[in-house]
């Protein structure tokens, strides 16, 4: 099981990203695939701006604007391999941990998915 974070970029940004460096992000819409194994509290994360940095989509997820995630019953490595047909990836971005060339990957316009959808108001605590 895995998911697509979808964000949402306003304007051309350099961004500092880890291990990886100053990274050119241009404006528009990126896809980060991820694995939903630990369930949704990871999705809910990549929504707060304020976290720990811990992964690559955390130092752009405090940039761009998390849009929504899609929910998908399959592979994180073959989700990645499946977007890299129609869209730019961000080499080496979110996949030091196997053999994909990224995990993260750029359209200038928002593209649908398929899949169910998790929106940032969905993760906050309900207060009675």
């Amino acid at each position: 099981m895995c998911y697509v974070l979808v964000l949402r970029l306003e304007k051309d940004s350099k961004v500092r990203v880890g291990s990886l460096g100053d990274v050119n992000f241009k404006a528009g819409y990126y896809f980060y695939v991820g694995s939903a194994k630990k369930g949704k509290s990871r999705i809910c994360r990549h929504f707060r701006k304020e976290k720990k940095m811990r992964w690559h989509i955390d130092y752009l997820s405090v940039v761009a604007t998390p849009v929504l995630a899609y929910i998908l019953n399959e592979e994180e490595c073959d989700t990645a391999k499946k977007l890299s047909e129609s869209f730019r990836e961000i080499p080496g971005f979110g996949c030091s941990d196997c053999s994909c060339r990224s995990h993260l990957f750029y359209s200038k316009e928002l593209t649908e998915l398929s899949g169910s959808v998790l929106r940032p108001e969905d993760c906050q605590q309900k207060s009675r």
